[in-house]
């Protein structure tokens, strides 16, 4: 009688076939910077050294400065449909966090709070901007109420886009990704199927994820250390977002803020989290976007960017929550 495959032994089989082939489906082949910068890269793109960390930014457009961080796996280009609307009226900064985009990550170490603050500080600081309006999404808007906590003289009025900032367990993708032993295979292989499928998770109507965003994520995901990137920063976003002070500072924050939502955030949940929000700020502005996902910003940039001129226009201070 043959003797069966043990399961172990299969597996480990498969995965030296796919280590092999360097399918690109598998997200094993890394793309080379230089295409990656052909493709993305434009005449607004500039790179900043800050202390050996490089960081790709687009600076555009006049008026007030509004600042934008996104949040994991994103990258810059997840406000384009904002910077449309809205860069007529502003002066936008966006950049690709440190590990995300065309930045590569120096050390995760960066994403520990005070060593992110004093990093965003020195950026701005680079970038000569003294006063500015703030928005984020995601681990994009933890890092903006943590520096606005920080320095609340220099942000004059903060959006937080489904934002992170209390204890949260991490979305299945990335606790995969980070735990031993997958984290081993994860620095090697992101596979393209998995990538479409955290896009589609992170909208709430996947009919609305427009062409080439998925090739999009998935490309500047394969860029050379890009997936070991992920899983370093995966790793100490879990350790950030288990600690129990971790939402220390939010209750502080007296600048004028909005809080935007996703009805069908299933990253950072609605309306769980949404309440936690609304407990530590009672006094900030509230929208809730129904039928949209983790990501309103990108899914529905009319709407949310409309919401979001509204609220950067107004000479009162934000009133009660909606």
């Amino acid at each position: 009688m043959k003797k069966p495959y043990r399961l172990g032994s299969w597996w480990l089989l498969v995965v030296m076939v796919m280590m092999t082939t360097g399918c690109s489906m598998l997200g094993i082949k890394n793309i080379p910077v230089q295409e990656l910068e052909h493709k993305y890269y434009d005449a607004d793109s500039k790179i900043l050294d800050i202390g050996g960390q490089q960081i790709r930014y687009r600076d555009e457009g006049q008026g007030p400065v509004l600042v934008l961080i996104h949040g994991v796996c994103a990258s810059l280009h997840t406000w384009d449909g904002w910077v449309d609307q809205l860069r007529g009226h502003y002066r936008i900064i966006r950049m690709d966090l440190p590990g995300f985009g065309l930045s590569p990550l120096s050390d995760a170490k960066i994403y520990e709070r005070r060593r992110a603050v004093a990093f965003l500080d020195k950026l701005f600081q680079a970038l000569g901007v003294e006063q500015f309006y703030l928005a984020g999404n995601s681990l994009g808007g933890y890092l903006s109420w943590i520096y606005t906590d920080a320095y609340p003289e220099k942000v004059e009025k903060l959006i937080l886009v489904d934002s992170a900032g209390f204890r949260l367990k991490m979305p299945w993708m990335m606790k995969f990704a980070s735990t031993w032993p997958f984290s081993m295979f994860s620095r090697h292989m992101m596979p393209r199927f998995m990538m479409a499928d955290a896009v589609e998770q992170v909208y709430g109507d996947p009919d609305r994820i427009a062409p080439g965003v998925r090739e999009r994520y998935f490309e500047l995901a394969m860029r050379p250390g890009g997936k070991s990137d992920y899983v370093d920063i995966f790793k100490a976003l879990g350790r950030e977002f288990s600690k129990p002070d971790v939402s220390e500072g939010i209750s502080e924050i007296a600048v004028p803020t909005l809080v935007m939502w996703g009805e069908k955030d299933t990253w950072i949940p609605y309306p769980e989290q949404l309440e936690q929000w609304r407990q530590a700020l009672p006094g900030a502005q509230f929208i809730i976007y129904a039928g949209a996902g983790h990501i309103p910003m990108e899914e529905i940039p009319v709407e949310t960017a409309r919401d979001a001129m509204v609220f950067l226009s107004e000479d009162t201070t934000a009133g009660a929550g909606q």
